[in-house]
């Protein structure tokens, strides 16, 4: 009879050692170890970003993996990845979500894809069987206070939780999907109003980086300076938005007040939403997203029908913000 153990590398012994301690002892019993991977799955979304490399790094004595050591894959049409880590790493990771040749992420006001030319980054504090994560700009303030250094399960949650705290007007949840799902959350209106919240506020993140002359680089120029593109645009206003956080519990206040101030006056009147059908595809859908006739005009477009559009609607719009 085989007995199967699952190894867990302790701190200072490489899985590898361990793999060969196991294949090698015990008296002749033949038993033979198994590993169960871990998986990490979710969305890239600024909107959703497609064809992006992803990685997935292992946060080792408080440092992450480089990247040539990290498991990888390619955003999908939807800006869904899913990652496996064969040795079933449990510990906290770091995910990045990269520019490639041809990466390209949804400009919702206008319902075209743009150049996807930055990399945003979330954190895991601890990688189980099956764990999602959402990466977006928001994400990546929380990872940018973080640092790549000194990094542990603490300091993550610590990190997220100030972020949301500082977003607190805006309803950011970084465990929230940032797409309507109709497929998993059809039945659920609450989850769904917290789904498009996001996907208004992303929207918004949008708008600034293209109407709000106050978001600026490191060095003062703003980001939609004549001549720049959609892409420089929101990759500068995305860094504008993490400099706001001096540490996993502290932020610059008087740079919060201009982000919030320019997000604050974008109003999404005109939002393609992505959205997720009953059948797994994904569908877009144009609406004023601050209107119930609007919102219920997509959810029918999205497969819903009158009477259910209407009630889930009523229910979506208390959560947005």
């Amino acid at each position: 009879m085989k007995t199967y153990w699952r190894f867990i590398p302790s701190a200072g012994v490489p899985l590898a050692g361990l793999l060969a301690l196991s294949a090698c002892g015990g008296g002749g019993g033949g038993g033979n170890a198994v590993i169960a991977p871990t998986t990490v799955s979710g969305t890239a979304a600024k909107g959703l970003v497609k064809q992006a490399k992803v990685l997935v790094c292992r946060i080792v004595n408080g440092t992450p993996e480089a990247d040539a050591s990290c498991a990888s894959t390619i955003s999908g049409s939807d800006g869904s990845f899913t990652v496996s880590l064969s040795d079933g790493f449990t510990g906290p990771v770091m995910i990045k979500v990269m520019a490639g040749t041809a990466s390209m992420m949804l400009d919702e006001t206008t319902g075209a894809d743009v150049p996807y030319n930055m990399t945003m980054t979330a954190m895991v504090p601890a990688v189980s069987a099956a764990t999602i994560v959402y990466v977006t700009p928001f994400s990546e303030m929380a990872a940018h206070a973080i640092g790549t250094t000194g990094i542990d399960a603490a300091k993550i949650r610590q990190a997220m939780a100030t972020v949301q705290t500082l977003m607190t007007g805006f309803g950011i949840d970084l465990t929230v999907k940032p797409m309507m799902d109709l497929k998993n959350s059809g039945s659920d209106p609450a989850t769904l109003g917290k789904q498009s919240n996001m996907v208004k506020q992303l929207a918004r993140v949008m708008m600034a980086a293209k109407n709000a002359g106050s978001l600026t680089d490191a060095n003062g120029t703003p980001c939609n300076a004549p001549g720049t593109s959609t892409a420089q645009q929101v990759s500068c206003a995305t860094a504008a938005m993490s400099r706001v956080m001096t540490g996993v519990a502290t932020t610059d206040a008087s740079l919060a007040a201009i982000i919030i101030a320019a997000l604050n006056s974008q109003n999404a009147t005109s939002v393609t939403m992505p959205i997720i059908k009953v059948d797994g595809t994904l569908n877009m859908q144009m609406a004023d997203m601050t209107t119930d006739a609007s919102m219920q005009t997509a959810m029918q477009g999205a497969g819903m029908t009158t009477n259910n559009a209407a009630s889930t609607v009523h229910v979506m719009m208390q959560g947005m913000r």
